[in-house]
Order: C-alpha cells, then structure tokens, then sequence
C-alpha cells in the first residue's frame, strides 16, 4: 500500500522539478532566438542580386525600440508608388526575406533585422514586445524623408506579420493609417506561440507543460522588460483602419490556421492555401504571391 502511494507521490515530485527546470531553461528559447550568421561579403551578394541595374540601395542607421541601433537598407527605385517595408519571420534576418522585393517592381523596399539582431545577436528577441517600437521608429524615419503614411506599406511574415499588427495599433493610437499590410502566417499571441513551440515537440502531452510555459512566460517578461499580455496581435488587429490581407496555409503547426483566422475576425481578406505549411502559402498560393499581392494593391488604389 505505502508503495502505491509513493510511486505517485514520486512522479508527482519528478514532475516539479522537471517543470521548473523546464520553466527557467525555455526563456532561451526566446530571448537567444537564432539568427543566420551571414558575412558582409554574403550580405552585399544579396544586395547586388535584388538590384538587377534597377535601382540603388542607401544605408541608414536607425534608432529602434530601447533605442537600440537599426541597420536600414533601402531600395530605391525610379517612379516608385511608395515605399515597402519587409519584415522577416522568427529565427531569420533582413536579408532572408527581402528577395520579396522582387515581387513589388513598383515600390521602394526597406529591408532591417529586428533589434539589431544581425550585428548584435546578444540583444534579446522578445517575438513583439520591443520589435513593434522597431517598425514604428522606422516608419517615423521614412515619414521624415517625404513619405506620408497612405505611400508606406509593410509586408511580413510569421513572426514580422504578427509585429505588424501589433506595430499598426500603436500608429494608429495618434495617427493616420498606412497603405496597407500584406501578412502572411501571423502568430495570435505570444501565449499561443509558447503553447504550439511546446507541442511541436511534447505533441498531445504540452498540457502537462503547461505551469512550464507561464514560468517561462513570466522569466522571459521580466528579463527583457515586457508584458506578455501585451504581445498579441490578435487584440492589436481590432480596429485597425489600415488595410490588412492575411495569407496562411491550411496545414502550418507553428502559425495554426484557427489563429489566423481569429486574427481574420476584424480582416476578412483571408487567403488559405491548401496542404500549405509554415510560411509556405507565398510559395504555393495560385497565380504566385505577386499575383495574390497584386488584386490587394489595386484594390487598395494603387
């Protein structure tokens, strides 16, 4: 009898310590988010290959939320309808998604990484908390080089797609909207995000994880100064008067399709492509993602 009471009591106590290892060993998970190690060398190559004698790039160093120093390429073309900015998904840096600038021949592009990530990989990521003063700073600075707001569009996806949103609302608050945003997977809130990086790998069992995920939620929060209830797009969307199109795929894990049709709520320009995974409906969406692109900018007037 005092045998079935133990064995219990033991898996009850391993459990614990196993949740509150788990707790303060995820925040890195977060905070210390990859980033591509790429070479000046590899970054100019990027460069050379999206400027196809076309136009010309400009450098510009930006302060981003906390202050800390943005490194802004910006693409200029001639005649251009107004200016893109793109934003780049968790684990990735500016230069891993601005061959989207391909697709937008008739707009300026600006390509950055998040908190300065790609020179200063020890800065902590915080998935939206801080990377929406970074979009906002750099609106702010392309505003202060002539472009009113209705000529600035952002395009982004995963993690960019959900900063967007959360970056939209606070422009929003004391000012006018942007031309629109073209979003593809983004994520509901930062909870949810912990709660699918969990069941990614524990599968059904995530719910035994979950005192981990609030412990790792609340460490990760305190460490690089935010509110996690602050990190969700979902709430960020709602009312948002800037014109939003949400692309996603029917089979994505990391962004689940019943999040961004949450998200879809308050913007019903909703494009599911289906068997697409994460961040793979640009790829697959018919016609190609310029075509897809395309329908919203004219509509959107331009």
């Amino acid at each position: 009898m005092r045998l079935a009471f133990r064995i219990p009591f033991l898996l009850l106590l391993l459990w614990s310590g196993l949740t509150m290892a788990a707790g303060f060993l995820l925040p890195d998970q977060l905070l210390k988010g990859p980033i591509p190690s790429r070479t000046e060398a590899q970054r100019q190559s990027i460069r050379v290959a999206l400027t196809d004698n076309v136009g010309r790039w400009t450098h510009h160093d930006v302060a981003g939320g906390e202050g800390v120093p943005l490194e802004v390429w910006w693409f200029h073309r001639l005649q251009a309808k107004g200016v893109a900015i793109i934003l780049h998904g968790f684990g990735d840096d500016a230069w891993g998604s601005a061959t989207r600038a391909h697709d937008l021949p008739d707009w300026d592009t600006v390509v950055f990484t998040f908190r300065g990530r790609d020179h200063h990989p020890e800065i902590p990521s915080t998935l939206g908390a801080w990377e929406r003063q970074d979009v906002v700073c750099v609106v702010k600075f392309l505003e202060s080089q002539g472009f009113p707001r209705r000529n600035i569009l952002i395009v982004a996806t995963s993690m960019g797609a959900g900063v967007a949103l959360l970056a939209l609302a606070d422009m929003e608050k004391s000012g006018l909207p942007l031309a629109g945003a073209l979003l593809e997977s983004p994520y509901l809130d930062l909870r949810d995000v912990a709660r699918n990086h969990i069941k990614g790998t524990l599968g059904g069992l995530e719910v035994l994880a979950w005192p981990a995920e609030q412990i790792a939620l609340y460490c990760a929060s305190r460490a690089a100064n935010f509110c996690a209830d602050d990190v969700s797009p979902v709430r960020a969307s709602i009312g948002l008067r800037t014109p939003v199109a949400l692309l996603t795929g029917d089979a994505d894990a990391i962004t689940p399709l019943a999040g961004v049709q949450q998200i879809a709520r308050h913007h019903p320009d909703l494009t599911i492509v289906q068997g697409a995974g994460h961040c793979e409906a640009g790829g697959r969406v018919q016609g190609g993602w310029k075509a897809w692109a395309d329908v919203r900018l004219s509509r959107w007037g331009f």
